[in-house]
């Protein structure tokens, strides 16, 4: 495989198709550069304003995208500096005209410095003026756009233009040791950044190298994007003995071989669980000594503040869920197991998957010149999992034994011959994987024997990444399918407090020593526990129950935030127009990016487009439908996925559209099967919504109350699903004591002002009749 820098070339240029698609890009470009220099000239000239400027530029990038212009490095940058940063207490217009008079490629690196330093000061203004994040233009966005700008004034002296891919592909090659190094000051976690006039001319000199080493690379004025492009998405494959890296889970089952290793004689996949680590920087540092990854032998220590409410913040990026409760787990964690009840969808498996993984993390050093700020990735880097915990994960099933989580005989076919050998369940292996065990028999077991250790593995946020952790802990997933009492057996006197597990071996049984930092995690579906596995109030005691319920309307705006990021990045792959980046996705005028403090903002570049409308109303559908169904957040994007699945491919573009087609097959595709468990009255009160004017529902509603005067019972309960909900500003829209009264009353009537609120009712109902029949359909059902 390609280890050099001229077999690298050689392999690209052998690439003749993607060379030949990189020369027609090259030549669309040039037909339309009269035209971009053109316009950026009568701004430079102060003939048009900015916005002129955005609208022409949208029109000439739009026609083709040729340029790489259009999404997040410039167009959404461009549309944020006309929109927010040029407003009444800024003169960013007439700033940024100054920063492109006189732009060429001789004086690129001097403007892009300027700009750089300028969008620094603007990010302090709008952050003091309560702006977020979403709205500011990052000032390492400079060098692509002044370059971008340079190679339109000034289009017969070409300049590199700084695509992320090129400057990725720079980072490769020279973190690869096939190009000369450049300052440490340029480089973030995997990419390369330009802020100054001196780090302009480092890559100036660099592409002069490259250009001197093989000449036959420059065969047009964009040589470099098309090279460098290429570089970063086919090195690893070319430097590569093997195409692909394929890392298997750990089983499930740890079966005894006789193999001794770092867990005795236990069968573990190659590669997966390593004791010591050392990950060679250079070619000279092959022959280093392995680090030791032995470890002192202690309780759960907590993470200091204020590195803890960091960590929580990044918790709240991956799910939406209130620091409170997050912190409620974690003492809870600190005290010993833990189950994470609630409604289905609420993130209670993801919870328990990544808290143990970023709350316990530690923090590196900072590199005094990273600009941590402004990237992401670099502020993930400085936070060192060595100190966390990993997790397996496992499902419960009814056919749980001892077997299945301590140890059992279970057949074994070698050769064609049946034989029986004990093996490892669940808790054991989970166990087993942070010691290093010393002996040849695990009857020889002991706190002499063992020895804890680190352990390399997947990462359970990024399943293609591999780290290493303090240890590991055990999820057990839907806990109550299982009988769990049964299963856990003996392990009862061990998870209340016993440092020793019980487990039966060939010849007997020995004790297993549990670290002290091991924890077990559940997760309890809490609608559906009547129709499966009770738990013993013995195993209770055993565990802390932590309820996660799904967000408030008071965090609607955050949870759509979320939602529309995730549901989003789930579909990216269906639409080139989809740009994700790790703090931000931009399709269709609309940026999702990510705040300081774990939420989401979106942006809606243009108001009330259709989308926009449509996304409002699947909004106000999904939160009428929870004051009779607790769904969690994990139900509204895979609602949203489906519809951006149906409105992308079909191209959809209207209001209509939308509502009618993506937003109705949507509701009935992923909702509805899961509302034919409500009864009658709150199907019909959906129906209500669903069928009934703004203005004629209040009455429509009072006569649903008067039909269950009859039936006290079902009266309450109604008024208690109203009573539920919480309004925007976080109060009950029916108190307790309303509710009381309202039961009382001859004839119930709640005030329409309070309807309102509670159904956000709108002048027109939108049109839903597939969804509509449904629900018709499930409240026959009932009623028979």
């Amino acid at each position: 495989m390609a280890k050099t820098f001229n077999e690298i070339v050689t392999a690209y240029l052998a690439d003749h198709d993607y060379i030949e698609g990189r020369k027609q890009k090259a030549s669309l470009r040039d037909a339309n550069l009269p035209a971009l220099h053109s316009t950026v000239q009568s701004f430079v000239q102060a003939e048009i304003s900015l916005k002129t400027l955005m609208a022409q530029l949208t029109t000439i990038l739009h026609n083709q995208e040729d340029w790489g212009a259009t999404g997040f490095g410039f167009m959404m940058e461009m549309n944020k500096l006309n929109k927010y940063h040029n407003d009444d207490n800024s003169n960013a217009e007439i700033h940024f005209r100054n920063s492109v008079k006189g732009l060429s490629s001789a004086n690129l690196g001097q403007h892009i410095e300027a700009f750089y330093y300028f969008l620094l000061q603007e990010r302090e203004r709008l952050r003091r003026a309560g702006k977020s994040s979403g709205m500011i233009i990052p000032p390492t966005r400079s060098a692509f756009i002044m370059s971008l700008f340079a190679r339109w004034l000034d289009p017969t002296h070409p300049t590199c233009i700084y695509y992320e891919s090129l400057r990725k592909g720079i980072y490769t090659l020279v973190q690869a040791g096939l190009l000369p190094q450049l300052p440490k000051s340029m480089f973030n976690a995997n990419n390369i950044e330009i802020k100054k006039a001196d780090e302009h001319r480092e890559i100036v000199r660099l592409l002069e190298f490259v250009s001197r080493q093989a000449p036959e690379l420059v065969q047009s004025h964009y040589w470099d994007d098309a090279f460098f492009s290429w570089v970063g998405r086919e090195f690893h494959t070319l430097s590569s003995d093997t195409p692909t890296l394929i890392i298997k889970d750990a089983d499930n089952s740890d079966i005894l071989t006789g193999k001794t290793g770092q867990l005795g004689v236990i069968k573990d996949p190659p590669g997966l669980y390593e004791t010591s680590v050392h990950q060679p920087n250079t070619a000279t540092d092959t022959d280093a000594p392995a680090e030791t990854l032995l470890i002192e032998h202690i309780p759960l220590k907590p993470t200091p503040e204020p590195l803890l409410t960091e960590l929580i913040h990044r918790v709240q990026q991956h799910i939406l869920v209130d620091e409170k409760v997050v912190r409620r787990i974690y003492y809870a964690l600190l005290a010993g197991h833990v189950i994470l009840t609630g409604p289905p969808g609420t993130g209670k498996t993801e919870l328990a998957r990544i808290i143990p993984e970023i709350l316990w993390q530690s923090q590196a050093s900072p590199n005094p010149q990273s600009d941590t700020e402004d990237d992401e990735q670099a502020l993930a880097a400085s936070y060192l999992t060595d100190s966390a915990y990993t997790t397996r994960l496992v499902t419960a099933t009814d056919d749980w034994s001892t077997r299945t989580l301590i140890s059992g005989i279970m057949p074994q076919s070698q050769n064609g011959i049946l034989n029986y050998t004990i093996q490892f369940g669940h808790l054991t292996s989970t166990i087993l994987n942070n010691w290093s065990f010393q002996g040849e028999k695990f009857e020889e077991w002991s706190a002499l024997s063992l020895l804890r250790t680190r352990l390399t593995t997947h990462s359970g946020i990024d399943r293609t990444k591999i780290s290493t952790f303090r240890g590991q802990w055990l999820v057990i997933d839907e806990f109550n399918r299982a009988p769990i009492d049964l299963a856990f057996g003996d392990a009862l006197t061990a998870l209340g407090g016993n440092e020793v597990l019980r487990v039966t071996l060939e010849n007997g049984s020995a004790e297993l020593p549990i670290p002290q930092d091991f924890r077990i995690i559940g997760t309890l579906n809490s609608f559906d526990r009547s129709y499966l596995n009770q738990i013993s109030e013995a195993l209770k005691r055993r565990f802390s129950f932590v309820e996660i319920l799904p967000p408030t309307r008071a965090q609607s705006q955050a949870e759509q935030g979320i939602v529309l990021y995730k549901a989003l990045k789930k579909v990216a792959h269906l639409s080139a127009a989809i740009e994700v980046r790790d703090d931000n996705i931009n399709w269709n005028s609309i940026s999702v990016s990510t705040e300081p403090d774990g939420s989401y903002s979106i942006l809606w570049e243009e108001e009330n487009n259709a989308f926009q409308t449509a996304f409002a109303a699947a909004w106000r559908v999904f939160e009428i439908i929870r004051i009779y169904r607790q769904l969690g957040t994990a139900q509204a994007i895979n609602l949203l996925r489906h519809m951006l699945i149906a409105g992308i491919l079909q191209n959809y573009n209207t209001h209509e559209q939308w509502i009618s087609e993506a937003l109705d097959a949507a509701l009935c595709d992923t909702i509805a099967d899961q509302l034919q468990v409500l009864l009658p009255d709150e199907i019909e009160a959906l129906l209500l919504y669903l069928t009934t004017p703004a203005d004629t529902f209040p009455v429509a509603y009072t006569r649903l109350l008067d039909k269950l005067n009859s039936m006290p019972q079902r009266l309450y309960s109604q008024l208690l699903s109203l009573a539920s909900v919480t309004n925007p500003n976080g109060h009950p829209f029916l108190t307790a004591a309303q509710v009381e009264q309202l039961a009382n009353q001859d004839r119930p009537e709640v005030p329409a002002t309070i309807l309102t609120g509670l159904f956000q009712l709108q002048p027109e109902t939108d049109n839903l009749p597939q969804f509509t029949r449904r629900l018709r359909s499930f409240k026959a059902e009932r009623g028979l």
